[in-house]
């Protein structure tokens, strides 16, 4: 017998269903303010995506990061020629959809809900909002050392990997690895003290980025910075403490549901249109909206 490829992964026992906005905001009561905490939200269209960002998505992509990272920024040089930091050019790389080392969060749970409600295809599978529960303190700013440290990782090859873990702090920082990496950090910041922790490399940091992008303003958008475990090849994972709700809590929507929310997110003003604010979205959104049902229907129902 051929195994069916379109088989729906076996959800968590004890998850809890959304099939509508008022379930979802009543599910988002139990997440009470906190002094000393921020909540972010993370909505994906299959609950069975790995929160690791696109560059871990596929082995190529990650064994070529850098050479993505250059071929894009001489290709387009004057979408670059003002960025300040690696980071930023990051920023603008997931910005128009390159795999990158950040994974898209949200300060605004209706648009995770949105992005959970995508449909990707034909799929059966629910989609997820992953709610964050990150210490304030420990919130990094686009101008942080630690996210230049973790940014330019992403320029090193994919043989980069950590010294020795037994390494004291000084000679960790003279193995030839690092003193690579402190040179990339050193051409956006020439002050910066040749020091970097091990603690920091092998860590995922939340940032927040210059809002100088109309996307990000609209999608109230912050990132999650992944550092690396030992390896670039394999990624740092997303401390536990993170994550607001236990496995067993975890917020699936409904895959038969998906459309019904996205309607009624329409009707409070989150559209293709708002989250995305570039002009071909918009575009794209109003020629949707005034199309023949059926003929979008067939369009989209195409591979």
């Amino acid at each position: 017998m051929v195994e069916r490829k379109d088989r729906v992964p076996l959800e968590p026992e004890g998850s809890i269903k959304v099939g509508s906005v008022r379930t979802f905001l009543t599910e988002m009561e139990r997440f009470e303010p906190e002094k000393g905490y921020t909540y972010f939200f993370r909505g994906h269209s299959r609950f069975s995506h790995r929160l690791v960002p696109s560059i871990y998505r596929d082995p190529s992509w990650i064994a070529n990061e850098e050479v993505l990272f250059k071929e894009l920024v001489l290709r387009c040089p004057n979408d670059f020629s003002g960025q300040e930091s690696t980071f930023q050019s990051l920023v603008k790389m997931q910005h128009y959809s390159l795999p990158t080392r950040l994974l898209d969060i949200t300060a605004n749970p209706l648009v995770a809900m949105y992005f959970a409600c995508e449909q990707e295809g034909q799929t059966r599978e629910s989609g997820e909002v992953v709610v964050f529960r990150i210490p304030t303190a420990e919130i990094k700013y686009f101008d942080s050392d630690t996210v230049s440290v973790l940014a330019n990782i992403s320029r090193r090859p994919s043989s980069f990997e950590l010294p020795d873990a037994d390494l004291d702090r000084e000679a960790f920082n003279d193995h030839t690895q690092i003193h690579y990496l402190l040179h990339e950090v050193k051409r956006e910041k020439p002050y910066f003290e040749p020091l970097i922790l091990r603690a920091h490399l092998e860590s995922v940091v939340c940032v927040k980025p210059k809002l100088d992008n109309a996307r990000i303003i609209k999608q109230d958008g912050a990132f999650l910075l992944f550092g690396m475990n030992g390896r670039k090849t394999e990624p740092a994972s997303v401390p536990m403490g993170f994550l607001a709700a236990a496995a067993s809590k975890r917020l699936l929507v409904e895959p038969t549901k998906k459309a019904f929310i996205r309607k009624q997110l329409e009707s409070l003003g989150l559209t293709q249109a708002t989250i995305f604010p570039e002009i071909d979205k918009v575009a794209e959104f109003i020629k949707r909206t005034y199309a023949t049902p059926a003929l979008t229907a067939s369009s989209e129902s195409k591979p």
